[in-house]
């Protein structure tokens, strides 16, 4: 199993941000299960559970890592492919489930950032700042030739936007957010 994958295609992306979907990585984050297993978890159909594994192999995040038999019958079970999926939609703001999904994540952050003290001017202005910064750090991430666990992938996120990041975008960022 990869232990991180940045995932940048929005078409990917579309795929692992639907929501029966998105339980189904993270039931199989915790142990590799069959369709009529996960079927059960989250109550819904069997055929329904099986198009979006189906879709989420294809698109390579989960995989056939075995089968067993139930009365005979034999039941494939499936496992995720990578252990933690690092997302990056930011670029892709003219497609519309993308940028949904990047405007509840800002919605989110400024919730995190209020109640942790600080006010949130603008969150349009703040999306732009973020994929500006994501941008100083993620074209040296994707050069990564091996896997790193979470925590180092967020160290150096950090180090790389610290050494690349202006005084004039940190300026902005301080405008943007301030201490309530």
């Amino acid at each position: 199993m990869k232990e991180i994958e940045i995932v940048d295609d929005p078409d990917k992306i579309k795929i692992i941000i639907e929501d029966t979907r998105t339980k189904i990585l993270r039931l199989l984050k915790f142990r590799d299960m069959t369709i009529s297993e996960l079927a059960s978890i989250l109550n819904k159909d069997v055929s329904t559970i099986f198009r979006h594994i189906k879709k989420l192999e294809a698109a390579g995040f989960v995989k056939v890592t075995g089968e067993r038999k139930i009365h005979n019958v034999p039941e494939k079970i499936y496992g995720r492919t990578i252990k933690t999926i690092f997302l990056a939609p930011e670029t892709y703001t003219k497609d519309e489930a993308i940028k949904k999904m990047n405007k509840k994540r800002i919605e989110i952050l400024a919730d995190i950032l209020e109640s942790l003290g600080y006010k949130v001017k603008d969150t349009d202005s703040l999306f732009d700042i973020i994929v500006h910064l994501d941008e100083l750090s993620i074209k040296d991430i994707e050069k990564l030739e091996k896997d790193v666990d979470w925590g180092i992938l967020r160290k150096l996120a950090l180090i790389l936007v610290l050494l690349k990041i202006s005084d004039k975008d940190l300026e902005n960022l301080r405008e943007i957010v301030k201490k309530a």
